[in-house]
């Protein structure tokens, strides 16, 4: 089949190189509307809008009435974004063939895109009675609602979408999506099951079951009703997508990573699956894998900024400071608003020494998001072993301002007031920390070794514990 779909794809691509000559040279050429179809389709497939345009008005001149070549020309206007210029060649289109759904449904969807979602609406049922595709008009209303963030009624027409055609994948989606905003997932369980009953061999009402129970945190039922789907129909990579995702969810990696590989299998390489894969990885502290699948995603989408912090974590986890910096900057640059990118960087930059462009990026995390608590932490930390403790101290009540519920926050203080001598305080914080949250106290051993050779804040400790 894939080598069948490259021949055709040669021979297309030979049809147009072939138009593009008589066209440089000024050659006469004829062709029938079919022959110009497929060459302008190859253009908007491949997203060659303006060269598209040129060459479905030369199609149009030699075939003036071709409401299908009219069509193809305000698909390409669309894509130009000229959507007033396409809603008048839709008209004309829709003049000359007045029963075909497909002018009707472009003209309705541009309607949307302008917002004139009630206009769309009454063109989308206006072509109901020439239409031998309700489902598809229906889902197209759906749609108009959706994009008007009415979400009762866009469910409405999703629901007879789907009622008319089980097997309309898309309507599907969006009727799980619609369900998920009202939050109406549980009774959405109900309406899926509804359907199984009436078909129990859709893998498609299967699959938006799995993703429903996903959305609740339901993962192993997720995995079953993903599994049904796969059991149906075993190329079904989207439910592999599904299944892997429910199983990393579940920690079980193995077989997160063996689904991930079988949607390889099915759809060949791909930046968002690589980038999973190296997530995985991750998590098994196997960074020589997660490195080399992070590496494979960016080789397809270079700018993809979750597998650049990926990639940076992972050079990070072994102590690449140098490498994993570069690549926090890249992702820092290309989302200059994600704190945790610019925390990942301010850790690193730390580590390499740069302790101002640290503190810049701290400082640039805190404004974005100051009730991160870790970000207190680690800066306050940076302070500390700089020698700064009131720099510390004062972060460390900025913090406590922000999340004043945060006891962390306070156990640290701890660790500050005693270093600076001040015990009375470092005893009024511990009191506090321990009656917000006892079970953290444990983090003092930790940043203080000998801390349990301080009888004053262990007693203190011990009256907390018989309480």
């Amino acid at each position: 089949m894939a080598e069948e779909f490259k021949k055709r794809q040669e021979k297309l691509r030979k049809l147009v190189l072939d138009f593009e000559m008589h066209l440089m040279h000024n050659k006469d050429i004829y062709y029938d509307s079919e022959y110009y179809e497929k060459i302008v389709k190859w253009y908007i497939d491949n997203h060659k809008f303006k060269k598209g345009l040129k060459a479905v008005e030369f199609a149009l001149f030699q075939h003036t009435f071709s409401s299908d070549l009219l069509f193809l020309k305000a698909n390409i206007l669309v894509g130009l974004q000229k959507f007033k210029e396409s809603l008048d060649v839709l008209n004309h289109a829709h003049c000359l063939n007045p029963t075909d759904e497909n002018i009707s449904i472009l003209k309705g969807q541009v309607h949307i895109i302008l917002g004139k979602t009630e206009e769309a609406v009454k063109i989308f049922k206006s072509s109901i009675k020439f239409s031998s595709h309700h489902d598809e008009i229906f889902y197209q209303i759906g749609l108009a609602y959706q994009a008007s963030e009415d979400y009762k009624k866009a469910l409405i027409f999703f629901k007879k979408a789907v009622e008319n055609n089980i097997s309309h994948e898309n309507a599907l989606y969006d009727l799980a999506q619609c369900f998920n905003i009202l939050g109406e997932l549980e009774i959405s369980i109900k309406y899926y099951k509804k359907f199984i009953d009436k078909d129990p061999y859709s893998e498609f009402a299967w699959f938006n079951l799995a993703n429903v129970y996903f959305k609740l945190k339901k993962y192993k039922k997720s995995v079953e009703a993903y599994e049904f789907a796969i059991i149906i129909d075993d190329e079904y990579s989207s439910a592999y997508s599904g299944l892997a995702d429910a199983y990393k969810a579940l920690e079980k990696y193995e077989k997160a990573t063996d689904s991930y590989k079988k949607v390889l299998e099915l759809e060949g390489p791909n930046s968002e699956i690589y980038y999973q894969l190296g997530n995985i990885y991750f998590f098994k502290n196997n960074f020589n894998l997660s490195i080399k699948f992070f590496q494979k995603s960016l080789k397809i989408k270079q700018l993809l900024t979750k597998s650049l912090y990926g990639l940076g974590r992972s050079l990070m986890a072994i102590d690449k400071w140098f490498e994993a910096t570069h690549y926090f900057k890249k992702a820092s640059k290309l989302e200059p608003e994600n704190f945790v990118y610019l925390k990942a960087l301010a850790k690193s930059e730390y580590q390499l020494g740069n302790f101002m462009s640290s503190k810049e990026n701290y400082k640039k995390s805190l404004k974005i998001n100051p009730n991160d608590k870790d970000l207190y932490l680690d800066f306050s930390l940076i302070y500390y072993e700089n020698g700064e403790l009131e720099k510390s101290i004062e972060l460390l009540y900025t913090g406590i301002n922000e999340i004043p519920e945060e006891s962390l926050l306070y156990y640290r203080l701890v660790v500050y007031f005693l270093e600076s001598g001040r015990y009375k305080e470092s005893i009024l914080a511990l009191e506090t920390a321990l009656s917000m949250n006892f079970d953290n106290h444990i983090v003092l051993f930790e940043l203080l070794p000998k801390f349990n050779e301080n009888s004053a804040l262990y007693r203190i400790i011990n009256q907390y514990k018989e309480k």
